[in-house]
């Protein structure tokens, strides 16, 4: 999957600000909403030495993200009745760093239980190039806090001031029919790529997630 390419034309987003009501007129992110789970179970902490490159978690391991609401990520096939959807999430790292580690707060509803989280490159704006990817097939499920789902990354160094993305693809060839929630940290902005159609950017309910690992 390294050096995957999601080579897709970005359709709207200067106008967010401009004309909201544009957005209404075109594909858009489906999203996702349940009932959070009134149990709460206490997070992994990271590795041991890992630093945190970027972070829009919560404040505790009890309180990571907002179990009740999300944006699907899905296979081709999936059984949820919507199009295939990626979503994905830029950061720019404060430091020159090593990524080692992803994890994000995607939970499972239904179809093959895996999916890939990748670490991206920009391309003017929008994804660009895999620099990283790991295959991840636990998922705590949507509606529950505060499992995160993730793994090791082939260790990749970023660039202070350079912004990149991490993305959450489904796994065609292998999981064509997963359904998932890419569960919310209530922050700013988000890309979502809609039936493989173009990158689109919206306000609020950004997918909660974070890159670990070394900083000199």
């Amino acid at each position: 999957m390294v050096g995957r390419t999601l080579s897709r034309t970005l359709l709207c987003c200067l106008v967010l600000l401009l004309a909201p009501a544009l957005l209404v007129a075109q594909s858009r992110p489906r999203a996702a909403r349940t009932t959070g789970s009134a149990v709460v179970t206490r997070a992994a902490e990271p590795d041991a030495g890992l630093a945190t490159i970027f972070s829009n978690l919560g404040p505790s391991a009890t309180d990571l993200y907002d179990d009740a609401y999300g944006y699907y990520v899905t296979g081709p096939t999936n059984s949820i009745g919507i199009s295939e959807q990626w979503i994905a999430i830029p950061f720019t790292p404060k430091k020159n760093s090593t990524v080692t580690q992803l994890r994000a707060a995607i939970g499972y509803e239904s179809g093959t239980s895996a999916a890939i989280l990748g670490l991206y490159s920009d391309s003017s704006g929008v994804v660009g190039t895999a620099l990283a990817t790991v295959e991840v097939k636990t998922f705590p499920t949507f509606g529950t806090c505060c499992t995160l789902a993730g793994g090791a990354i082939t260790a990749t160094s970023v660039t202070a001031g350079t912004q990149y993305w991490i993305v959450a693809t489904s796994d065609d060839t292998h999981a064509p029919t997963f359904g998932g929630v890419w569960m919310s940290s209530n922050s700013a902005n988000i890309g979502g790529d809609v039936a493989l159609g173009g990158w689109f950017t919206f306000n609020g309910g950004v997918p909660a997630a974070e890159a670990l690992g070394t900083v000199p």
